[in-house]
């Protein structure tokens, strides 16, 4: 038997639309200058391979979204979302802080999301039935 531990708990959270989610609430700042920063509430998602976060986040940050290497997300009514990548930093009050580079919509979207590479950063667990998650840091 495989045995996980786990160093933080975390209950699902209200988003905008009212919905319980796995949701992680964390400072996005930009990389070339730190002191731009946006706190921001995401939905962690294991079916998308990047995270992808609304591009007025971006432009907050001081980050030109329009501007990068280009790609697309497929939605789940199949249409294509366009995004383009930058490198940002993450932090997390108890998780630390970490340096991915993620996707900002160049549409509107409505919710942020983590994605498998932000799950390559962390270790994480959910139970769904008792809506709650669990999250360690990778070392």
């Amino acid at each position: 038997m495989t045995s996980v531990s786990y160093d933080f708990s975390f209950d699902y959270g209200y988003d905008a639309d009212g919905a319980l989610r796995p949701l992680l609430r964390l400072l996005v700042s930009n990389v070339a200058e730190p002191s731009n920063a946006v706190e921001i509430d995401a939905a962690l998602d294991s079916g998308a391979e990047r995270s992808l976060l609304n591009g007025r986040i971006g432009e907050a940050l001081g980050i030109d979204v329009l501007r990068g290497p280009e790609l697309s997300f497929s939605t789940m009514a199949g249409g294509l979302l366009p995004a383009t990548l930058h490198r940002v930093r993450i932090s997390h009050s108890d998780l630390g802080t970490f340096e991915l580079e993620l996707a900002f919509s160049t549409v509107e979207i409505q919710r942020n999301l983590l994605g498998r590479d932000f799950f390559d950063l962390v270790q994480i667990g959910f139970r769904e039935h008792q809506l709650t998650f669990f999250v360690t840091p990778t070392p």
